[in-house]
């Protein structure tokens, strides 16, 4: 099994998290940086590491990428991720092509799985499995759609963290903004 049947949505991904608008100064920059007490996104993939409120390290992105892919990504680290822009489009495109393989198996199809992909992008593959699971046990929900179906599952949280909006508002937009609102307009560049 390979790969996304659809590599232009990487270009919609990095767009959506390095475009604060597409005029602004970071947009698909690789120095594009979301730096927050509780995480650091860094590049145009927001590669991302999070903080516990004592400052420890909660999860770190970038480190299990390179203990998953020391081969591609042994070069990289958080001391120049900011100026290798090369290893960090091998490092989003490896997250992604892991998320989509994880999902494409248990997804009505190929769009689904992305969108399956894209919300483990954003909020992890844990968090997606529980709300298919949520969807499952759950009378007319079918938990292979995200679409109409485990999208409405959202086990996220609900209290406000940016811009007025909660983990599980941004996790829900990061798929419809990804894969509805950005994505169409790069396919033509990848035929």
């Amino acid at each position: 099994m390979g790969g996304s049947p659809k590599k232009f949505v990487l270009a919609s991904l990095i767009e959506h998290e390095s475009c604060i608008s597409l005029t602004h100064s970071k947009c698909w920059d690789p120095a594009s940086r979301l730096k927050t007490p509780r995480e650091e996104g860094a590049g145009l993939f927001q590669i991302t590491r999070a903080y516990r409120p004592d400052g420890s390290i909660r999860f770190d992105a970038l480190e299990e990428l390179r203990s998953k892919y020391p081969k591609y990504l042994y070069e990289l680290n958080w001391l120049n991720i900011y100026s290798r822009a090369d290893l960090q489009i091998r490092a989003g495109i490896l997250k992604s092509k892991d998320n989509y393989l994880q999902f494409v198996k248990y997804s009505a199809n190929t769009d689904e799985a992305l969108a399956f992909a894209d919300a483990a992008y954003n909020g992890g593959a844990g968090g997606v499995n529980n709300e298919r699971r949520a969807c499952y046990i759950s009378k007319g929900c079918d938990a292979s759609k995200w679409f109409g179906h485990v999208e409405k599952y959202c086990l996220k949280s609900k209290i406000a963290l940016y811009g007025n909006r909660s983990a599980c508002d941004i996790n829900r937009h990061h798929v419809e903004d990804v894969l509805h609102i950005r994505a169409n307009k790069y396919a033509p560049f990848f035929k």
